[in-house]
C-alpha cells in the first residue's frame, strides 16, 4: 500500500452472472471497500480486513476516535485556500497531504471521498461530530447557502481564537497563584514532616511543660516523619485527583454546578460564558444563521442554569417578544446589552450589536481578571505566610518557656 492511511480488505462478492469472486482493495475502512466492490456491479457477500491484521485496525480505530484536530487552524487554512480559488476538494485534499498526524490526515481524506461521492462538506462533517464541533457545521451548512463560505470560515476562525485568547488569559493569571500555593505547600510539608520532628527531641528533652497547641503541633510532625510512604501515597493521591478534576472540568467545558458558587471565580465564569454567547451568537447570526437558532445553537456554552432561562427566553422571542427585554427578563441580558440590543432591534444590525456587547464584555472580563488576580494573591501569600509563621511559633512556644522558667 502507498498510502499509510489505507488499509486491505477481502472482499467475497458475486458478479451479476452469479460467478463467486474474491478480491483485495486497498480503502480507508470496510464501508468504503464496500462501496468500491460495489461500483463494479459486484454484490458484496463478506468484506474482512486481511488476516493478522485485527490489532492493526483495532489499534487505528481506538486512535481515530481521540483525533484532536486543531478546528481555528483548519478553518483559517481552508478559507484561504478557498480564498486562493481552489475548489473545496482540492483544497481539503491539500490539508490532508500537509497533515502530519496519520488519523487526522485520514479523517479529512474521509471527508474528500464523500464529497466526491456529491455529499455536502456540513453532512459529512455531522458524521464526525466528535472531530468537528456543531457551530463549525452549522456555519459551514449556514454558507453553503449562501455560497460565501470561505468568509464564513474566516469568522469562525476568528472568533475561536478570540475566545481561546481571553481562556489563556485566564489559565495564565491562575499559573501564578497555583505555583504559589504548591510551593506553599511543599514547605509546610517539609516543615511538619522534618523540621518538627528534630525539634521535639529538643522539647521534650527540657521535660518542661509543652503548650497543647504545641503538643499537636508534634504530634501530627511525628505521624509525617513515622510515616514517609503513607503521606507520598497521600500527596500523589491528591495530584492525581486534581488532575482528574482539571480535565473532567474541561471534558464538561467547565459547567459544572460548583465552579459557579465558588467566590470570585464562579463570577468570572459566569462572565465569560456571556460573552461567548454573545460573540458565537453574532457569528452565527452574520453567517446567514436565524437569530432564535443562533441562540439556541449557542445555549450549550452556558451554564446549565443559563440554558433553561435561554429557554424562556426564546419561546418569549418566538411569541413576538423583543429580544433585548426577552434576554433582560431571563437574566441574560444586563442594562447595557438592553439598550444595544434596543439599538439593534431599530437598525437591524443584530450581528454587529451582538459581537460589540461580546467585546465589551471580554474587556470587562479582562479587567476583573487583573483585580481579582491583584486581590487573590495577596491573600494567599498572607495565608501561607500565616500558616508557615503558626509553626514556626509554635516550634518555638516551649523554648520561650524554657527560658523564662530559668531565669
Amino acid at each position: 500500500m502507498g498510502d499509510p492511511r489505507m488499509l486491505e480488505f477481502d472482499i467475497v462478492a458475486k458478479a451479476p452472472a452469479g460467478i463467486m469472486r474474491t478480491l483485495r482493495i486497498a480503502a480507508l475502512d470496510a464501508e468504503l471497500a464496500t462501496r468500491l466492490a460495489e461500483r463494479d456491479g459486484l454484490r458484496v457477500l463478506s468484506c474482512k480486513p486481511r488476516p493478522g491484521g485485527f490489532s492493526r485496525i483495532g489499534r487505528r480505530k481506538n486512535a481515530l476516535s481521540r483525533v484532536r484536530l486543531d478546528v481555528a487552524l483548519f478553518a483559517h487554512e481552508l478559507g484561504s485556500l478557498l480564498d486562493a480559488g481552489l475548489g473545496i476538494i482540492d483544497a481539503i485534499e491539500t490539508l490532508a497531504e500537509k497533515e502530519r498526524s496519520s488519523e487526522t490526515s485520514r479523517v479529512l481524506a474521509r471527508l474528500v471521498l464523500s464529497l466526491k461521492e456529491g455529499r455536502s462538506l456540513s453532512s459529512v462533517m455531522g458524521d464526525r461530530p466528535d472531530v468537528f464541533p456543531q457551530l463549525l457545521i452549522a456555519t459551514i451548512a449556514a454558507s453553503e447557502q449562501t455560497g460565501d463560505m470561505a468568509a464564513a470560515l474566516r469568522r469562525y476562525s476568528a472568533n475561536f481564537e478570540t475566545l481561546r485568547g481571553i481562556r489563556s488569559k485566564a489559565i495564565s493569571a491562575a499559573v501564578y497563584p497555583l505555583m504559589l500555593l504548591g510551593v506553599g505547600f511543599l514547605v509546610v510539608l517539609f516543615l511538619l514532616g522534618v523540621v518538627v520532628p528534630k525539634f521535639s527531641v529538643l522539647i521534650e528533652s527540657s521535660r518542661g511543660d509543652i503548650p497543647f497547641a504545641s503538643q499537636i503541633l508534634i504530634g501530627i510532625g511525628k505521624t509525617i516523619h513515622a510515616h514517609p510512604q503513607m503521606m507520598a501515597a497521600a500527596v500523589v493521591t491528591l495530584l492525581i485527583t486534581l488532575v482528574w478534576s482539571i480535565r473532567h472540568a474541561a471534558n464538561a467545558n467547565w459547567n459544572l454546578p460548583v465552579l459557579e458558587r465558588l467566590p470570585l471565580i464562579g463570577a468570572l465564569i459566569h462572565m465569560f460564558r456571556h460573552a461567548q454567547f454573545y460573540r458565537t451568537s453574532g457569528m452565527l447570526i452574520e453567517g446567514g444563521i436565524a437569530a432564535v437558532r443562533a441562540f439556541e445553537m449557542c445555549g450549550s456554552l452556558l451554564s446549565p442554569g443559563d440554558q433553561q432561562k435561554l429557554l424562556r427566553a426564546v419561546v418569549s422571542i418566538r411569541e413576538g417578544a423583543a429580544i433585548g427585554p426577552a434576554l433582560q427578563r431571563a437574566g441574560l441580558a444586563d442594562s447595557v446589552a438592553l439598550r444595544m440590543l434596543t439599538v439593534a432591534q431599530r437598525t437591524g444590525q443584530l450581528a454587529e450589536i451582538l459581537a460589540r456587547i461580546a467585546t465589551f464584555q471580554e474587556s470587562t472580563l479582562a479587567r476583573a481578571i487583573e483585580v481579582t488576580t491583584r486581590l487573590f494573591e495577596p491573600v494567599l501569600m498572607l495565608f501561607i505566610g500565616l500558616i508557615i509563621g503558626a509553626i514556626v511559633v509554635l516550634m518555638y512556644l516551649p523554648i520561650f518557656d524554657l527560658a523564662s522558667s530559668l531565669q
